[in-house]
């Protein structure tokens, strides 16, 4: 028996376990044997009824040939079988949840901050307030004392700002909304946390 086919062979018996052509490798290769060499040796191991080899969907699984089986030899093996595909099963559901993990970051990443957001809606609530002290002081005042044309320029900043913030307002909720779908806190726990403060809370008028 060759040199790489003999190590192969003894680590199997002495493994007396299911293996992948990658995890005999993985084994071996600080003994000096190769990748190629240890599936070529599997190859002929499984030629000379010493190994047997079964498909794993479409991996190789190779397990030493016992000179006596027994039933609960083969039920072992099965049992064996079974194992795999459900740590197969397992392992795709991990690559799936991992896929979905990286399309969510890449999406929250082209979008604000939770710290950005906060500054932003605080800046256009504090640009809104002002506009509406300056809209309330002017509507107190004498017809006379305001044109026509500055409420009509008063009034177009206004509605400027408004819809920005009502903009900016969705966007800072979209993002809360799916940093609250993987937080297990509910919704008020998490705005007292990060310090949220919502139109309601600081007695905002509607816009």
């Amino acid at each position: 028996m060759g040199s790489d086919k003999k190590n192969v062979y003894e680590f199997m018996v002495k493994a007396n376990r299911p293996y992948s052509s990658n995890d005999v490798f993985s084994n071996l290769q600080r003994h000096g044997v190769g990748k190629s060499a240890v599936e070529k040796a599997l190859d002929q191991l499984v030629k000379d009824n010493k190994i047997f080899m079964k498909l794993n969907g479409k991996q190789k699984i190779y397990c030493v040939v016992q000179p006596d089986s027994t039933g609960e030899d083969l039920n072992e093996i099965q049992s064996i079988d079974v194992e795999l595909m459900k740590i197969n099963e397992e392992l795709r559901e991990v690559e799936r949840k991992c896929k979905e993990s990286e399309i969510e970051l890449k999406t929250l990443q082209g979008t604000y901050s939770t710290e950005e957001a906060k500054e932003k809606v605080a800046e256009m609530e504090k640009t809104v307030s002002e506009l509406k002290s300056q809209v309330d002081q002017m509507s107190k005042a004498s017809g006379d004392v305001v044109s026509a044309k500055d409420r009509g320029q008063v009034k177009k900043e206004y509605e400027t700002v408004t819809k920005e913030y009502r903009k900016r307002k969705r966007m800072c909720t979209d993002i809360l909304d799916s940093i609250l779908e993987n937080c297990p806190k509910p919704k008020k726990a998490l705005f007292e946390e990060i310090g949220i403060e919502t139109d309601e809370s600081v007695g905002m008028p509607a816009l």
